[in-house]
């Protein structure tokens, strides 16, 4: 499933993510937001064909071997598997280049804050994002008509990738591996079909 699917899929999880991603990112964002959305869908979609030729392989392998033998082996590398395409999904879309992530960060907290929080960033990312990110998350919200006094701290523990939105005592976790845990049982079944059931035979009739 593309990234940009995983993303909406998000803003149905959460009421505060209603809109599709990145769609009101700024004119002169719009392009590099669309650029990663269309490379997360090829490395994706690259995943899941290397996943399909060594899910093909073991298949192969597994025939000759007994059907209880086979259905515990491929029972290990569906999971194996699966769990290869959320890693790397996470890691993939925590690599963006500087510039895609920053816009692609900007976008999300727009849609999530209300300008009053505290920003919780990882301080792996303080480099890349700028020194001027507060500020241009802050207009983004005002342009937003938001209260745009969002303050930001970096902590030293990875959070691969995204950030934690704090508001008192209730934080809201918006990294990256946290929103693929939130989908994947979900993502799970339609991903297995995608990479281990065998194409429809036409039934007797």
């Amino acid at each position: 499933m593309p990234l940009e699917d995983i993303l909406e899929k998000i803003s149905e999880r959460a009421a505060s993510l209603k809109q599709e991603i990145l769609a009101s990112a700024k004119a002169d964002a719009e392009s590099r937001i669309q650029a990663a959305r269309e490379e997360a869908s090829r490395i994706e979609a690259e995943i899941i064909r290397e996943a399909q030729v060594e899910a093909e392989q073991i298949r192969s392998i597994a025939a000759s071997r007994s059907d209880m033998q086979q259905k515990q082996m491929l029972l290990g590398v569906k999971q194996e598997l699966i769990s290869q395409v959320f890693d790397e999904a996470v890691k993939r879309l925590a690599d963006l280049p500087g510039d895609e992530y920053r816009a692609l960060l900007i976008d999300l907290i727009g849609r999530k804050a209300d300008g009053t929080e505290e920003l919780i960033l990882s301080k792996h990312d303080e480099s890349r994002l700028g020194a001027d990110f507060g500020d241009a998350v802050n207009e983004a919200l005002k342009a937003q008509g938001k209260t745009a006094n969002l303050r930001l701290s970096y902590v030293p523990d990875g959070l691969g990738g995204g950030f934690i939105v704090k508001k008192g005592l209730v934080a809201d976790n918006v990294t990256f591996p946290a929103i693929l845990r939130l989908i994947r049982e979900d993502l799970e079944i339609e991903l297995a079909r995608i990479l281990f059931e065998e194409p429809e035979r036409e039934s007797a009739t």
